[in-house]
């Protein structure tokens, strides 16, 4: 069948104040819960207290550190102005965090009929928490690997809160991208499934309708003076024209949805994959959010998640439940844990740094109300805070060029900008492949260091509407690498009059980690977390260096990390590419090694110690060779462990599953009498795996087809919804 091509773009109407940012944001969505939604005002007394205290610190440290400061002295040992203010950092988190997991547990106690006891966690009876909770999952990936893939969609059917529906985005059309749409064909089949493709970019689409609409805008203009356009900036406020082109950008893409929908009843399938043209992450994740909010109309929370990750079947109840503890919180996010921790020392050691990073930091971050990063493969938003932040996120752009990664952390910064809390649990997780080589490794920590620091130029505006917490967490954590770099280098460049300092200096931050593994390890109640002072070389030898390349590369753009398919890791990168990606790794160790050496060269005066420089020539040549960890034999039974918590995911049909949760309205509409699944395509080419030549894509099996072809479905829930039998208006 053709597709219907879009419809053209009309020219937009005379502008007129619209009522709100986005023209209405909720004009078009009165399903939506909690719409109504207002920035908050900024008080401009605490924030200028706030902002005060930001570049305050970032000075006062500069200047303390240039004139050799010190708080407390003690012999060859001292603490500086930054050693103080990381350990009183660490106590606070620690309180934090501790104090966070009992918030969560008595709001979970309190919304199953429990004693509202702060730290005590009930016991998983089987009840959920939020049986009424209308949540869509929305998973993108790009070329993922075949047992991954299908391990995610087997872990996305298991949920004990059964989703209204499960919508996949693969970034691409080509091929080799037609895997996984076909891998999902075959792991839902049966269960009210279908895989369309679309022919262009909704992200595409909206851009261009905005570009067009600001062209074309002839309404009052703003002012452009400098304080005007701080004012505008600080306080995240829109000119008249920036708002109507978002109003008509934003109604361009609700229109080409519902034209979509109408073509291939897209809200009567629980399950539904579509592939559109290469472009980049977010561009799936627009896709998939708009197909989310405008074609299944989901009312309520909208999870997202990775295509390489493994849920806890309790992940979207728990996420829910906080999630609607308090209608300012826009986003929640929850634990992610590392599938393949077993593979390399490398895993294990980014597994323990992800329990501190999430058990510990946004844990503390989540007690305040401002999480800075909702993670990628494990998160949920609401549908109308989505629906207000949707277009500003789609848009943003950096030193002229449209941002192409760090895609959760600025979703997590608009919901802050627009006044929205963000939290965290530890009630609930998911597992998510981690890199095991080095130099994938590298490849991700530079990408994530680039989206932190092009996000900083937003901070500001968050720390305008939220806790004094996230304007000193976020400064520690953007000058910490800058600061000890400046310490490595000064003390082997410019040794201390006592030689014995530097030795000091390093074990007094192996002692510290060491207390800080001891306490973290209490608090997540983990023992690997004792491991986690290892983690320092690591850090020392890959992520500082990593986190310099990104300063000064942040306008460029790329998913930043290799495909996961079998063919294109087993390709492999060039000399010059991987050059790309190591170089800077060669520079810092060779640095490092040079200044070990002219430091023993000036203690023992003797020019022959600049050798040590040498050693800096295996771990060069080692990180262009990568050497990569002995893969895992496959054992014999199909019920092989996927990872060290997950098992083997067994497909049940839906009404095996155990589920409490508005059962009458899925089956109301959710399923077709021909549950069959297909795959179209722009020619139609591709059929139904098993159907005889020249048979229709429902599939020989089904005999109850429409004049097209395609199964008889039930009438659309959409215009049973208009008339408010479902009680969504």
């Amino acid at each position: 069948m053709p597709q219907t091509p879009p419809t053209p773009l009309t020219p937009p109407p005379a502008w007129s104040a619209p009522k709100s940012a986005y023209g209405g944001p909720h004009a078009y969505d009165p399903y939506l819960q909690g719409q109504q939604w207002v920035v908050p005002k900024i008080n401009w007394f605490p924030t200028t207290i706030k902002l005060v205290l930001s570049f305050s610190l970032v000075a006062g440290l500069i200047v303390g550190y240039g004139l050799g400061l010190r708080v407390v002295s003690i012999g060859v040992w001292s603490l500086g102005m930054y050693g103080v203010i990381l350990l009183v950092d660490f106590v606070a988190q620690s309180i934090f965090a501790v104090c966070n997991r009992g918030s969560v547990n008595r709001i979970a106690n309190k919304r199953a009929g429990k004693p509202a006891s702060r730290f005590k966690q009930p016991l998983d009876d089987g009840t959920l928490l939020c049986p009424e909770a209308d949540v869509s999952i929305t998973v993108v990936g790009y070329r993922e690997a075949d047992e991954d893939w299908r391990k995610c969609l087997r872990s996305l059917q298991q949920q004990t809160l059964r989703p209204r529906h499960l919508i996949a985005v693969v970034d691409g059309d080509a091929p080799a991208d037609q895997e996984m749409a076909k891998a999902f064909d075959e792991e839902l089949r049966g269960k009210s499934a279908r895989v369309i493709h679309l022919p262009l970019l909704l992200h595409g689409l909206f851009r261009q309708t905005y570009d067009e609409a600001l062209i074309k805008f002839e309404g009052p203009k703003m002012s452009n003076s400098r304080w005007a356009k701080f004012g505008r900036w600080l306080g995240n406020k829109q000119t008249p024209a920036e708002v109507y082109a978002l109003a008509i950008a934003r109604q361009r893409i609700v229109d080409q949805v519902e034209v979509w929908n109408d073509e291939f009843s897209i809200d009567r399938y629980e399950n539904v994959c579509f592939t559109q043209p290469h472009s980049h992450k977010r561009g799936a994740m627009f896709t998939a959010f708009a197909m989310a909010l405008w074609a299944c109309r989901t009312r309520d929370g909208i999870f997202t998640t990775d295509s390489d990750t493994l849920l806890e079947t309790n992940a979207l109840d728990e996420m829910y439940c906080l999630l609607s503890s308090e209608e300012r919180i826009g986003g929640v996010t929850a634990e992610v844990k590392i599938s393949n921790r077993a593979d390399s020392f490398l895993s294990r050691m980014c597994s323990v740094r992800y329990l501190s990073a999430f058990q510990l930091e946004r844990a503390a971050q989540s007690l305040w109300r401002c999480v800075g990063c909702l993670s990628g493969p494990m998160a949920m938003y609401k549908s109308s805070s989505l629906s207000t932040i949707l277009g500003p996120w789609a848009l943003q752009t950096f030193m002229g060029k449209e941002t192409t990664f760090g895609d959760d952390r600025h979703l997590s910064n608009q919901l802050l900008v627009h006044g929205y809390y963000t939290r965290y649990t530890h009630r609930t997780f998911c597992e998510s492949e981690s890199p095991a080589t080095f130099v994938r490794w590298v490849k991700q920590q530079t990408r994530w260091s680039k989206s932190f620091f092009r996000e900083a130029f937003w901070f500001p505006k968050a720390f305008a509407l939220h806790s004094w917490w996230q304007t000193v967490e976020t400064t520690c954590q953007a000058i910490y690498s800058f600061v000890l770099t400046a310490t490595i280098f000064h003390m082997l460049f410019a040794p201390p009059a006592n030689v014995f300092q530097p030795a000091v200096w390093i074990g007094t931050l192996f002692g510290v980690a060491i207390i800080k593994a001891i306490v973290g390890a209490l608090i997540v109640r983990d023992p690997w977390m004792l491991i986690f002072p290892l983690y320092a070389p690591l850090y020392l030898f890959g992520l500082m260096p990593s986190r310099l390349l990104a300063l000064f590369t942040m306008n460029r753009t790329g998913w930043g990390t290799s495909a996961r398919s079998t063919g294109e890791r087993r390709r492999g990168d060039g000399f010059m590419e991987r050059t790309e990606h190591v170089l800077h790794l060669v520079i810092w160790q060779t640095a490092i090694m040079v200044g070990i050496g002219y430091f023993f060269s000036k203690v023992f005066d003797s020019w022959l110690f600049l050798v040590i420089g040498c050693v800096a020539v295996p771990p060069s040549i080692l990180v262009y060779i990568e050497f990569k960890p002995k893969a895992a034999k496959p054992k014999k039974t199909a019920a092989a462990p996927v990872s060290p918590t997950f098992r083997a995911f067994k497909l049940q049909p839906l009404e095996d599953v155990n589920v409490h949760n508005a059962q009458a309205r899925h089956e109301i509409y959710m399923q077709p009498e021909a549950s069959q699944s297909w795959c179209h395509d722009r020619d139609s080419s591709y059929k139904h795996p098993g159907s005889p030549s020249g048979a229709s894509r429902a599939g020989s099996s089904s005999s109850v087809v429409d004049e097209k072809g395609n199964p008889y479905l039930p009438p659309s829930p959409r215009s049973q919804r208009q008339h408010g039998q479902y009680g969504y208006m």
